[in-house]
């Protein structure tokens, strides 16, 4: 049997390969000949129709979160034209599957793997027809069980020359993304509950013995220097960063890395243990320099006092901080995201991305907006980085794009980031990144 695995991204380029993807082809491996199709470096509807054409597969699995959606509904009317049997899966599935009944013959909600295994498994009993299945997905309890993801079947080479985590570093490493856990314990509005439809409700861990396992492999076929743990929220347990932090230190030393992480879960001992591991950025989850918007709206449950104290304490330690800012909430005054411009400016932070507040479908934010009728029927709409799919009356979205440019303009026009564009702008690699990244926002 022939399974085909299909990651429509076709707005922008990324250094982000699609990792759940990857495990699922890994772990279907031993029942089919398995083929993913990434548009992420060749963005045609034609190279998935060809390469359908040639592969001929029974099975097409089609990820998707809600910025894909429109592509990936074109990519299911090609994969049924040809007579495969189409899987849907991915954020959007997982939270909003009734959007794909007549599209896919199955929907899968939740975690992939599992369920592709069985689809695959009981294909030749299956009675598929024109009616749609919804599938829940089966949670994976022990992740060190999972077979690491088959990066072989992606162009590994295109997602390490694009490769960004670690640009404040240096433009050139040679890096890409692990996943370490899955899950995450906190009640941002932006982001739950549609986080504990995928993941279920517990945090999961790989042991640290598990993830050095896979670094070392990826040192091993592709000469990485680099690393970036894309969990939600790395420094959720203190034992286990430890633990991980002592085993880089014996079995990859000089390997560099960075993490996502928030104000609330990391204090100075862990910073300077992760310091002395190898981190020299972590991404901090910042949202608004409105403590209204944070409490109110977000639901974030951190104080603007904690971030400062994360960010000066990174400075110390010579560790550099992204910080992630999101424009125009839900009744966000002008007067409010002007904070969240001169908070970021102010902060001793190299890198910042300033995203348009995004109520996406699964969350408490969409529930709460579509009560009041504010929302778009367009998924398109929902492209956090350049559109906006509500207009309160507050902040219309012309003031809000211009609000974003000049977040961005003085942002790193402040000398305190001189440096950072100096190490884009010395390099070809450096500068084909940085276009990539403005690229996103236009």
């Amino acid at each position: 049997m022939k399974v085909c695995l299909v990651f429509p991204r076709f707005r922008y380029v990324t250094g982000d390969p699609p990792l759940g993807l990857a495990y699922i082809a890994a772990y279907i491996r031993q029942k089919a000949d398995v083929f993913i199709i990434d548009t992420t470096f060749h963005p045609s509807l034609n190279l998935v129709r060809d390469n359908l054409k040639r592969i001929k597969p029974e099975i097409v699995g089609i990820y998707s979160d809600t910025i894909m959606y429109n592509d990936a509904v074109k990519v299911a009317g090609i994969a049924r034209e040809q007579g495969s049997v189409v899987v849907m899966g991915g954020p959007h599935a997982s939270v909003m599957p009734e959007t794909f009944l007549g599209i896919a013959n199955i929907v899968v909600a939740g975690e992939g793997e599992i369920a592709m295994w069985k689809i695959v498994k009981d294909y030749p009993s299956l009675k598929l027809n024109h009616t749609s299945h919804i599938w829940h997905g089966f949670i994976y309890p022990q992740l060190d069980y999972l077979t690491p993801p088959a990066r072989d079947l992606l162009p590994m080479k295109r997602y390490i020359d694009n490769w960004y985590y670690l640009d404040s570093v240096s433009t050139s490493l040679r890096g890409t993304n692990l996943v370490a856990s899955r899950g995450c314990s906190f009640q941002c509005t932006f982001c739950q509950p549609g986080l504990r439809k995928i993941f279920g409700e517990r945090v999961r861990e790989r042991t640290p013995e598990n993830v050095i396992d896979e670094i070392e492999q990826l040192i091993s076929e592709y000469n990485i220097e680099s690393i970036f743990f894309h969990d939600d929220t790395f420094t959720l347990r203190r034992k286990w960063v430890f633990k991980l932090c002592d085993l880089m230190e014996k079995r990859t030393p000089k390997l560099l890395w960075a993490c996502n992480t928030r104000a609330d879960t990391i204090d100075e001992e862990l910073m300077v243990r992760m310091r002395q591991a190898g981190l020299r950025c972590i991404h901090l989850g910042i949202e608004s320099g409105s403590q209204r918007i944070l409490d109110k709206v977000y639901h974030k449950g951190i104080t603007l006092q904690q971030v400062r104290k994360v960010c000066d304490m990174a400075r110390k330690y010579r560790v550099s901080v992204l910080g992630f800012f999101m424009l125009g909430a839900p009744g966000e005054k002008v007067e409010e995201a002007e904070g969240t411009i001169r908070l970021a400016r102010s902060l001793p932070i190299q890198e910042a991305t300033f995203s348009i507040t995004c109520p996406l479908p699964g969350t408490q934010l969409y529930d709460n907006m579509l009560q009041e009728h504010r929302l778009s029927g367009d998924f398109s709409d929902y492209n956090y980085y350049s559109r906006r799919p509500f207009d309160d009356g507050v902040l219309n979205f012309r003031k809000l794009k211009r609000l974003q440019k000049k977040a961005l303009l003085t942002f790193y026009l402040h000398p305190r980031r001189w440096g950072y564009i100096f190490k884009h702008l010395s390099s070809p690699s450096g500068i084909r990144k940085v276009v990539t990244k403005v690229r996103r926002f236009l």
